[in-house]
């Protein structure tokens, strides 16, 4: 079967029932539907036969035209083109006289016309410049093909070049008579096609939404899509692990993680490896957020995406890093100097000893001599300390429970809360593994973090001691009320030397992170300004 047998047999198979149909208030806007679709046909085909894939030329254009309708049956001859317009003179329809009886049917036509011109040119108006049904079929029609004042004023049928205009939809067939196209066969076959495409869209959406879960389900990383109102399309199962979140947000661990789409959104601003810190009940957690908009087929946003990871332990380990390598510095330093500085000194201490014995006790020579002595035994404090911290002792390993070690803590501290005002609570687990430790070093570390509990409370408060098993590792809590710690401040914790007091000398938490380092364990902090600050020993459990 020929193009032209194709085309007919499809409209005029019933000539009786499509005049019925043609009677409807649709029939202009469903025949050029149907020419958009058969001027699409044959423009595919030209571009397979000729294997060209861009845009046609005026002249192309008006050539494929002139083939088509001459492959109907029909007479059509390009009177002139330029940049702006192609004119049509038809001097035969493909039609034929039933054009007379059913103008409507130029419809198409036009359609094939305007459909085309729409797909290749910027603009596409098909204008008819004189009637085509009263006593011949001749008719000249102008296809406007660049929007100009000549083409506003024209008038014609404007084509949009839209996925939409392509088909009918079933809205459109049913407003041509129900009563007449319910038993023809163009309506059951074009609502068959109609239903045939749907059930192929929904056979693949559910493909690709398969296909989709499958690749993101084994990947290490979290995909998140959102629409333009920051409502969560799609989550992996990853995001929703590391958001402890499915499907929706929970604003009370996500808001800054909500934050970053929504710059995305509306501001258009992407992020790269951006380092989110994710408050958690159980801790802070740090991901690496990537993010970006989802744009349309106009270019505007439509939604975001993120693409995120969960690099704690390797921020962990970069802060563990560059603790060992401000220890490795000072421990340079103290192995240089420490003992050059003790020797001279423990001289000045001897001869200030028998000086002060050259003056009667309370004479201002007396309490000089004695004022410099204390000084000096200070330093060496001090001095001790800081070898302690470059050369830690050997711990003097054995089985501890750390709960008889908290309780000789809670004895020692319990007289310096009761005049600092500060009450002291307990939260022991039920049970607690035995731990592999040097009791008098862990009993120093304990007692150092209890004392700056205090000591950060100075109007009173409360410190609680609280102990958990989490994976085999045990962990003591000591979180007080106090003032907090800043951030910057925060980061800087365990740094030799650093102190927020002023009779502190910044190597108390600094001695204690290296015990529980030499105990493979570790120590950390978090902090809220204003609220207060807990810090965290972990040591391994031993197994039963």
């Amino acid at each position: 079967m020929d193009l032209k047998e194709d085309v007919l047999l499809q409209f005029f198979g019933d000539f009786v029932l499509l005049n019925e149909i043609l009677t409807g208030p649709q029939t202009k806007q469903c025949l050029q539907k149907i020419g958009i679709k058969y001027g699409m046909q044959i423009e595919d085909q030209f571009r397979s036969e000729q294997e060209n894939q861009k845009e046609l030329s005026v002249e192309q254009y008006a050539q494929l035209v002139t083939d088509f309708f001459s492959s109907l049956g029909g007479e059509y001859k390009v009177s002139s083109w330029d940049r702006e317009k192609v004119i049509f003179t038809c001097r035969k329809c493909p039609f034929g006289h039933m054009v007379l009886k059913t103008p409507a049917l130029c419809e198409v036509s036009a359609g094939v016309l305007g459909g085309m011109a729409a797909r290749n040119f910027s603009y596409s108006k098909v204008s008819p410049e004189r009637s085509v049904a009263h006593k011949s079929c001749d008719c000249t029609i102008t296809v406007y093909i660049k929007e100009t004042q000549d083409a506003a004023e024209a008038e014609g049928t404007f084509f949009p070049n839209e996925p939409r205009a392509y088909m009918l939809t079933r809205n459109e067939i049913q407003a041509m008579s129900e009563d007449a196209v319910s038993t023809s066969n163009v309506y059951r076959n074009y609502v068959q096609s109609l239903e045939n495409l749907q059930t192929i869209h929904r056979e693949m959406e559910t493909e690709y939404n398969q296909l989709r879960d499958e690749i993101f389900s084994d990947l290490k990383l979290g995909v998140l899509t959102v629409n333009v109102s920051g409502k969560i399309t799609y989550m992996n199962k990853t995001a929703q692990n590391l958001l402890h979140a499915e499907n929706h947000w929970d604003t009370a661990v996500t808001q800054e993680f909500q934050r970053l789409l929504s710059g995305t959104l509306h501001e258009n601003t992407r992020h790269n490896q951006y380092i989110l810190n994710v408050p958690f009940p159980e801790g802070t957690r740090y991901y690496s957020v990537n993010t970006a908009p989802l744009l349309g087929e106009d270019g505007e946003v439509t939604g975001a995406v993120s693409v995120f990871q969960d690099v704690t332990e390797q921020k962990i380990l970069e802060a563990e890093m560059l603790q060992m390598e401000k220890f490795s510095l000072v421990a340079e330093l103290a192995a240089g100097t420490a003992h050059e500085i003790r020797n001279p000194m423990t001289t000045m201490r001897g001869f200030l000893q028998i000086l002060a014995k050259e003056f009667k006790s309370g004479t201002k020579g007396y309490e000089y001599c004695e004022l410099m002595i204390e000084e000096i035994d200070r330093a060496n404090a001090i001095i001790k300390e800081f070898l302690l911290l470059t050369k830690p002792a050997a711990p003097n390993l054995r089985e501890c429970d750390l709960h008889v070690i908290l309780e000789e803590i809670f004895m020692l501290i319990e007289s310096k809360s009761l005049l600092e005002d500060v009450k002291l609570n307990k939260r022991y687990a039920k049970s607690l593994p035995l731990v592999e430790a040097d009791p008098a070093q862990i009993k120093q570390v304990f007692l150092n973090l209890a004392t700056n509990a205090i000591q950060a409370m100075p109007a009173g408060g409360e410190l609680t001691i609280a102990t958990s098993v989490s994976n085999g590792t045990v962990v003591v809590r000591f979180t007080d009320t106090g003032c907090g710690i800043e951030e910057a401040q925060l980061a800087r914790l365990f740094d030799p030397f650093f102190t927020t007091k002023e009779q502190g000398t910044g190597l108390g938490l600094t001695i204690s992170y290296r015990i529980i380092e030499g105990h493979r364990g570790r120590l950390h902090a978090d902090s809220t300004p204003g609220k207060g600050t807990t810090f965290y020993v972990e040591l391994p459990g031993l197994k039963k």
